[in-house]
């Protein structure tokens, strides 16, 4: 299902501890009108569900999702908020199988060819590959995705990718985006800096863009 949002190669990861709705429709204004309109919030407290909801009630073709889901019972709540994807950090059956169930966009994390298996035998065919660079990064990616090329597996890749990163994982077929937290980062969103935000947006897209162009 991620292939969706394929042609956006980008999501904009919030790592912050307390994020206002306000705010978080100030990131989202932001991120629409430079054309990267997909963020993951870190699905922790009330007032993430809030931006969540605010988010999906204002700009309806924006693409909010929720990152972090521990169990089925923060997905369901994530999507009675309107998110319209889900992340998890590790492969809980019960969660993948809610999200199977109900038709979600959802990616458990994986990081080795188990995970994988295990999700795909409980109904996911889109995966987080999580923790990216800390687990091996695209060499690592590569080799645990060898054995499943075959089935049109949808990776989303998060965890340290940095600028330079960029484009080894857009040079993977089974990447359909990444998720990048330099965008916007807590210090950015404190300082209301939605400026710098719109800056280092067009900057990730420039580097996709051209990227592309050598491709």
């Amino acid at each position: 299902m991620f292939r969706i949002l394929r042609k956006y190669r980008l999501a904009v990861t919030l790592k912050v501890k307390s994020l206002e709705a306000d705010d978080a429709l100030h990131i989202a204004e932001t991120l629409n009108e430079v054309g990267l309109p997909v963020m993951e919030i870190m699905f922790r407290r009330h007032s993430d569900s809030k931006a969540i909801r605010a988010i999906a009630e204002k700009f309806p073709d924006f693409w909010i999702g929720a990152g972090g889901i521990m169990n089925r019972d923060q997905l369901n709540r994530a999507m009675d908020a309107q998110a319209k994807f889900a992340m998890s950090p590790g492969v809980n059956l019960e969660t993948t199988r809610e999200a199977a169930r109900r038709n979600v966009m959802f990616a458990p994390g994986v990081c080795t060819p188990t995970d994988i298996e295990n999700a795909l035998l409980n109904g996911s065919m889109d995966f987080q590959f999580f923790p990216a660079e800390q687990s091996g990064g695209v060499e690592r990616l590569k080799a645990i995705l060898e054995p499943f090329e075959h089935l049109g597996i949808d990776i989303f890749a998060k965890g340290g990718i940095t600028k330079d990163k960029l484009k080894g994982y857009l040079e993977v077929p089974s990447v359909a985006l990444m998720g990048l937290n330099w965008i916007a980062t807590p210090e950015m969103i404190e300082a209301k800096a939605w400026n710098k935000i719109a800056d280092a947006a067009k900057e990730a897209l420039e580097i996709v863009a051209e990227c592309d162009n050598q491709g």
